[in-house]
């Protein structure tokens, strides 16, 4: 049993067969003419109650009336209708009923990644890389596309022509997988391949007289007409230049200008185009193979030099942990100055705890910018060596990829970099446990002084009074002196 959509395929087909007049867009059908038959209107005005997915809605119109079609209006022969079909919306996806759809969409616009018409044969089915064309059948699930990375020629393609000759993606008309059997969507999207392959191949565009030409600079200067009736007969041969230039390698703004070059080169107005770009493809690939042996020598001489210079710049970077390290210890003997000042200064005199304290405080601020003072050169100095190694990479782009940057010279310096920051972690905790211990000692002593400045002074020691002597005690009890040697000597004076 024929389904609903199929039957709507079938009764338009007829539709058109008859003479009716059909203007298909990407989202709906219009028909326009008068029914066959009694039966065919009949049908027709049937569908319109009917469940019509995938499509969405079925119109009948008759302008002689100004609104629809009634389902009760009896047959006219003379009477012209137009039916208007509202097509499937989907995603990335167009869908065509009559192949004339199909051609119209290929030639005006730039496609969308999946394109599907009724009227193909299953075998007429092809893939370029970056869109699919195939049979449409509306009662199966229509599966997403795929999205291939675009093919940019705008970057080395001038464009002056005003509705922008050159394609932004030349994906859709680089052809992967080619059909069984030819369709007249093939042979269409063919025609249009060729201009748009050859408008990412030149030098430039330009407009003149209301005629596009496709210039290569040459020398000689050479130009094509992108309207060139013979342009589509050498399809196959640019599609394989532009696989060569644009997907056989990294270096594709080399190979561009080289094929450039020896397209004008080659070029001759009498020779077929066919041949011409297959002539322009031998002579470029052999022009590439002599730029990639003459520049092998300059990419000796640049990994040379990258080598030595990666070598010289994991050396400075050791020899800043290496200064860093040496600063820790010269610090660590700062740091130890108030404590040996404090052992070793004068036994007779105590120590003067501000002095002390001072001492502390001013040797834990020492430190304190000594380290920061160093990180901070450090970093300067790690900071600037990168952006300069970024801009000098930059030259390198041509002769190594990215993973033999990696591998040559962003690991070992990375590398170092890493040893240069686990380092630095390790001596900022020495640091911090420095500047607290002396921090802590000056504390200490500050609150030692202030201690010793809450202890009152001791009152002045008085002098003793002379002995006075108790006229009630004896006289006896009181020793007397003993006399003095020699006896008293004022009984001998005169």
């Amino acid at each position: 049993m024929t389904s609903i959509s199929k039957q709507i395929i079938e009764l338009a087909n007829n539709f058109a067969s008859h003479g009716g007049a059909v203007d298909e867009r990407v989202g709906a059908v219009i028909l326009r003419g008068p029914f066959a038959t009694s039966e065919e209107q009949q049908q027709w005005l049937a569908l319109r109650s009917s469940d019509l997915a995938p499509f969405q809605s079925l119109q009948i119109y008759d302008p002689a009336l100004g609104g629809d079609l009634d389902s009760d209006e009896s047959f006219a022969a003379d009477r012209s209708v137009v039916l208007t079909i509202r097509k499937p919306n989907l995603e990335h996806v167009v869908v065509f009923i009559f192949s004339a759809g199909a051609q119209s969409y290929l030639r005006e616009s730039m496609p969308v990644r999946k394109i599907l018409s009724a009227a193909m044969d299953a075998r007429a089915a092809f893939r370029a890389l970056g869109l699919e064309v195939a049979r449409w059948n509306p009662d199966q699930i229509v599966t997403p596309p795929d999205f291939p990375v675009p093919v940019r020629p705008r970057a080395f393609v001038r464009d002056y022509v005003p509705e922008r000759e050159v394609p932004e993606d030349l994906s859709p008309w680089m052809l992967f997988n080619k059909p069984v059997i030819e369709s007249i969507e093939f042979r269409t999207w063919g025609e249009v391949a060729a201009r748009r392959l050859l408008a990412g191949l030149v030098s430039s565009a330009a407009r003149e007289d209301d005629v596009t030409w496709l210039q290569v600079a040459g020398p000689p200067k050479a130009q094509f007409r992108a309207d060139d009736p013979n342009l589509p007969g050498g399809y196959v041969q640019l599609n394989s230049c532009a696989s060569w230039v644009f997907t056989s390698g990294q270096d594709i703004e080399a190979r561009h200008l080289i094929f450039a070059s020896e397209l004008a080169r080659a070029y001759r107005p009498n020779v077929p185009l066919p041949e011409v770009f297959a002539n322009t493809l031998e002579s470029a690939k052999a022009t590439y193979e002599a730029h990639v042996q003459s520049s092998s020598r300059e990419t000796l001489k640049t990994l040379s030099e990258l080598r030595k210079s990666v070598i010289d710049e994991a050396q400075k970077i050791t020899q800043r942990t290496q200064d860093l390290t040496s600063g820790l210890w010269r610090d660590v003997a700062v740091s130890a100055a108030p404590f040996v000042i404090k052992i070793l200064g004068d036994a007779t005199k105590a120590p003067n705890p501000r002095v002390t304290a001072g001492f502390y405080f001013a040797s834990a601020i020492f430190i304190f910018i000594s380290f920061t003072l160093q990180t901070q050169i450090n970093k300067s100095y790690l900071d600037n060596q990168r952006a300069a190694r970024t801009r000098w990479f930059e030259t390198l782009y041509n002769y190594i990829s990215s993973d033999e940057r990696e591998r040559i010279a962003d690991g070992p310096i990375r590398s170092a970099e890493q040893s240069y920051e686990t380092t630095k972690c390790r001596i900022a905790l020495i640091y911090s446990v420095l500047t607290l211990i002396l921090l802590g000692f000056g504390v200490y002593e500050l609150t030692l002084l202030k201690q010793l400045d809450a202890i009152p002074a001791p009152p002045p020691a008085a002098s003793n009074p002379p002995a006075v002597r108790d006229a009630s005690s004896p006289a006896s009890s009181i020793p007397s002196a003993p006399p003095a040697a020699g006896g008293d000597r004022r009984k001998d004076r005169p």
